[in-house]
């Protein structure tokens, strides 16, 4: 019998919450197959389940300035877009489709869309998943935001991961647009 070594190497990821004081009992399990990149992180904004499946509400922030005519943006690593998945800077605003994730880049990722979101988007801001394409700004969240990850996981693709779901707690460097934090009633973030 052979015995067989992998190596990986670890970065460390970020710890964002401070306080833990509710969460769903039991843990979530958390649809894969939507996700893009290898680690869900710690703060990762989940969704209410859906038939016993949570669903990720995907957000990235930039790390770059976007203009209003942007179609290539600049976003920082581990976010869990996909090619195909529909992006808007806010609620009510215009949605596109992501054509390509190039991820060659040490410091960012850059997300390519096949037509500008129409508004300004300084470094530090976000993009969020939208629930389909919008050319007329009337775009919304795909999934209601329910809870936070607690603990980060690497990704294994073929299967659920099962996480813990947070309803309440205190987060620390956990960036969130408004139109998500104003469906997070039980979460302080700082």
């Amino acid at each position: 019998m052979g015995m067989t070594v992998t190596r990986r190497k670890d970065t460390r990821t970020p710890r964002v919450f401070m306080h833990k004081t509710a969460d769903i009992r039991g843990g979530v399990s958390v649809k894969v197959s939507e996700l893009g990149g290898d680690f869900l992180n710690e703060g990762a904004v989940l969704s209410a389940p859906d038939n016993g499946i949570c669903h990720v509400v995907k957000i990235a922030v930039l790390s770059a300035e976007a203009t209003d005519t942007a179609t290539d943006i600049k976003v920082n690593k581990g976010h869990n877009f996909k090619v195909g998945d529909f992006i808007m800077a806010d609620e009510g605003g215009k949605a596109y489709a992501i054509t390509s994730i190039t991820t060659t880049e040490k410091t960012h990722d850059t997300i390519n869309v096949k037509t500008t979101l129409g508004v300004k988007i300084e470094k530090g801001g976000f993009i969020i998943e939208a629930a389909a394409e919008s050319a007329a700004e009337t775009s919304k969240l795909k999934y209601t935001p329910l809870s936070l990850v607690g603990t980060g996981k690497p990704i294994v693709q073929n299967s659920n991961l099962d996480t813990d779901a947070w309803l309440i707690g205190v987060t620390k460097g956990n960036p969130l647009p408004e139109c998500v934090m104003k469906h997070l009633k039980g979460i302080i973030n700082y």
